[in-house]
């Protein structure tokens, strides 16, 4: 198991359990306790967890204002869906160009955006996601074609991630980078629940030329525990008319590109 990928499984493990001891969890995971430990510890820095006596107990910090874990796809595509297909219309309108070589991640919102890119004829798709890639298929051909990383799926995000997608990402360059994040606030920036996902996601944002951030507005005050960008790592911010008056004026004073939908 990757240490990054244990990290993950302990702080979910540990948001089920409340609380463990150090021997619990060396026989979930099958490592020794001293590995254990140097986990415990850098979650401890982060203020995840609180170690106590042979043990630790989870702080709950994961979200912000949500009081939720990670929610199933299914749902995240369901909610507020009008608004995203809206963002995801404007976005593929707007920024995508003949002959581009564009990435999306596998966010309800950027993979609406697959449905919009059919008339273009010739593109390139970088994709980490099944669900874009799949909605990308019936486009795909001579001069339109997609690629996508290897690593490890992650059924719950219908991603692939770890050192093969990152790494993947880092022998590309794409025109435009197309994401999308749970939450965000002025303080921690874009924000997600699980940090497999985010580090690919900025494995994407180093490789792009152009950031185009799609967010609807219902997730602007919500801080989730793996931090994906701050907001000087994107270039444009596209969210709807929900967004609040100081929360505009604080992404255009950042020199952002905002785009109210």
């Amino acid at each position: 198991m990757l240490p990054l990928q244990r990290k993950q499984l302990l702080i979910d493990y540990l948001a089920d359990k409340g609380v463990a001891t150090m021997r619990e969890m060396s026989d979930r995971f099958g490592v020794s306790e001293m590995t254990i430990r140097r986990d415990l510890n850098a979650l401890e820095q982060e203020n995840v967890i609180r170690r106590s006596h042979g043990g630790a107990v989870y702080l709950g910090t994961r979200t912000e204002s949500t009081g939720q874990d990670e929610p199933e796809l299914t749902d995240k595509q369901a909610h507020n869906r009008d608004v995203k297909e809206r963002l995801a219309e404007y976005a593929a309108r707007k920024f995508v160009n003949d002959g581009d070589i564009v990435a999306l991640e596998n966010g309800t919102t950027v993979s609406f955006m697959v449905d919009r890119l059919g008339h273009f004829n010739e593109l390139t798709l970088l994709t980490n996601g099944l669900d874009t890639l799949t909605r990308f298929r019936p486009y795909a051909g001579d001069r339109r074609s997609a690629i996508s990383c290897g690593g490890i799926l992650r059924e719950k995000s219908g991603t692939f991630v770890g050192p093969l997608a990152e790494e993947f990402f880092s022998r590309y360059h794409a025109d435009t980078l197309f994401l999308s994040a749970l939450g965000f606030t002025p303080e921690a920036g874009f924000t997600d629940p699980n940090l497999l996902d985010t580090q690919v996601k900025i494995s994407m944002i180093r490789a792009s030329r152009r950031v185009v951030m799609l967010l609807d507005s219902s997730k602007i005050g919500k801080r989730f525990f793996a931090p994906v960008a701050a907001l000087t790592d994107i270039d444009v911010f596209v969210t709807d008319e929900g967004i609040s008056r100081d929360d505009r004026e604080l992404i255009e004073s950042g020199g952002v590109e905002l785009h109210i939908v």
